[in-house]
């Protein structure tokens, strides 16, 4: 299962590429890619580890900049 969201923000380049590491290292995330200019993320799990994988990813996202969130698109 693929989804984009929203986020909200995210005003640097090099947050969002330790974003996108972090989260490619939660076991059960088959993607991820943050698209700075376009202020989107798309995640990619398997359904039934999405949920999961989603909150985990939220946190990454707080611990580097704790003003950014996902939401949805």
């Amino acid at each position: 299962m693929k989804k984009k969201f929203k986020m909200e923000n995210l005003d640097c380049a090099n947050c969002a590429r330790k974003m996108a590491d972090g989260i490619n290292k939660i076991e059960g995330c088959i993607s991820c890619n943050i698209n700075f200019m376009a202020q989107k993320i798309t995640i990619e799990a398997e359904e039934a580890d999405f949920a999961r994988v989603l909150g985990e990813a939220e946190k990454v996202v707080k611990n580097i900049h704790s003003n950014t969130r996902i939401v949805e698109a």
